[in-house]
């Protein structure tokens, strides 16, 4: 996986959902992708651009929703931006 290809520019910050065995890469530049864990082995199921700056996470193991507090989302305000993967 590269800087650029794969996680977009920047990425900074991991977080990984125990109970769905998810792992999240946000970067810098907004992206997030998503990896699934199983045997061992990582395999990315996706990715998304969600805001400039959305690169602090929070997940939810329970519902598997991830979060984002972005300094800029509609309207220039601070929002809370969240994700949930569709696999």
């Amino acid at each position: 996986m590269t800087d650029n290809e794969e996680t977009g520019p920047g990425p900074d910050v991991l977080a990984y959902d125990t109970t769905g065995h998810r792992l999240y890469i946000a970067a810098e530049s907004g992206w997030l992708t998503t990896l699934d864990l199983h045997d061992r082995h990582l395999t990315a199921t996706g990715r998304a651009r969600l805001a400039d700056g959305a690169h602090i996470i929070a997940v939810d193991p329970t519902s598997h929703r991830s979060y984002y507090p972005v300094p800029h989302g509609t309207s220039s305000h601070p929002a809370l931006l969240t994700y949930r993967p569709t696999s």
